[in-house]
């Protein structure tokens, strides 16, 4: 099962000097799309994680520099009945993506799902 990562929503960060609390826009996205097709939910197994790094759960399955999020993690069998795949990232036994508009075509690719216009 695809694992996606995004964002927990009203983190702070220690790195800027105001109080603001923030969200990630990009994980907005998705979410958004998750909101417009709710049967993805029952497909991708879903956490949301903290701002701060390092993010563990990603980093364990692809590395330190790969833990931007939104994040979508694939078994590479799990992409073996599609086309074009090269805006994947190869990593171990994982391709990875965490471009919010190449996470949407992997679903629209991947589950039917309409194409953003």
């Amino acid at each position: 099962m695809a694992k996606l990562f995004l964002l927990k929503p009203d983190f702070s960060d220690k790195n800027m000097d105001d109080k603001a609390r923030y969200y990630c826009p990009y994980c907005a996205m998705i979410l958004g799309v998750l909101n417009y097709y709710p049967r993805l939910k029952d497909e991708l197994d879903i956490s949301f994680i903290d701002f701060e790094r390092p993010r563990k759960q990603i980093v364990d399955l692809i590395g330190e520099d790969n833990q931007g999020c939104p994040n979508l993690i694939l078994n590479k069998e799990d992409v073996a009945e599609l086309g074009d795949i090269s805006y994947l990232k190869p990593y171990g036994a994982y391709y990875f993506v965490n471009s919010a508009p190449l996470i949407a075509r992997y679903f629209s690719e991947k589950y039917h799902i309409g194409k953003a216009h």
